[in-house]
């Protein structure tokens, strides 16, 4: 077997086999959880397009995923359906190739990590939202997508300064993770009305305490610091939601905590 185009080896890319032009597909999982590969046949004038055009080679690639989903850990792939897709994505109009994936199962999660306009694939523009999309995927952004997504199941939806907030403790796309300060993720025009959100919630908490180690009477303290510190939030800024006002008080408690633990290990080493 001999490559002959590969953006990346997840995409889908051509190759010669006994002279034969092909399409690997890989996706899906085995039952050891190893990605599956799968093969159809490709024709030079569908390998031109394919090399020419990313938008398009981005859009076959997303619309292939769920049949290697569907062939589960060692069924076949569906390659008549496979096949199917070849010359309506690489050869079609744009408004015919949104009428397709307004038909066909899709992976709209792969385009959003490769940097689609999610507001366009939210309203079935695909050709128009995979234009300004990359072959190199951007995790970091599919993670804020899906936390995007199970925020508005909850009937939340972020502003700038909320969005900013949940950046800056590193807590935007994983809402368990232990907060950090990260001023560099946050847009530079927003970053002093982030830190005074961050200094109204130290403020209010300054000479509580926070004992060292874990267990009950840190527990209590933690509670009572973080209510403190989500009340000075929520009375200074209002139009916040809860996510950016908890991500407050979590980091204030925190970071609190963490000097206590700092201090007691000093303490034990003199």
């Amino acid at each position: 077997m001999t490559v002959v185009f590969s953006r990346d080896p997840w995409m889908p890319t051509a190759f010669r086999d006994n002279g034969e032009l092909r399409l690997r597909i890989v996706g899906g999982a085995d039952a050891n959880h190893d990605p599956r590969e799968f093969s159809i046949p490709l024709s030079e004038a569908q390998l031109d397009v394919i090399e020419r055009d990313l938008a398009r080679h981005l859009l076959l690639w997303s619309a292939f995923l769920p049949l290697t989903y569907d062939a589960g850990i060692n069924g076949p792939l569906n390659a008549r359906a496979a096949t199917a897709l070849l010359d309506p994505i690489l050869f079609g109009s744009p408004r015919d190739i949104d009428a397709l994936f307004r038909r066909v199962p899709w992976d709209k999660r792969q385009l959003v990590a490769q940097g689609a306009d999610i507001p366009l694939l939210e309203r079935g523009k695909v050709m128009d939202a995979v234009l300004p999309a990359t072959q190199y995927s951007d995790w970091n952004r599919l993670w804020e997508y899906d936390a995007d997504r199970r925020r508005a199941e909850r009937g939340v939806h972020l502003g700038p300064l909320d969005a900013a907030l949940l950046r800056y403790t590193g807590r935007y796309a994983h809402g368990g993770r232990s907060p950090e300060r990260h001023s560099a993720a946050v847009d530079p025009g927003l970053l002093p009305q982030v830190l005074e959100v961050v200094a109204v919630a130290e403020r209010a908490t300054a000479g509580m305490p926070m004992p060292s180690g874990w267990g009950d009477e840190v527990s209590r303290d933690w509670k009572s610091m973080s209510a403190v510190a989500e009340s000075a939030v929520r009375s200074a800024y209002p139009e916040l939601v809860d996510d950016a006002v908890s991500t407050v008080g979590f980091l204030v408690c925190s970071e609190a905590h963490d000097l206590a633990d700092a201090e007691a290990e000093l303490e034990g080493n003199r």
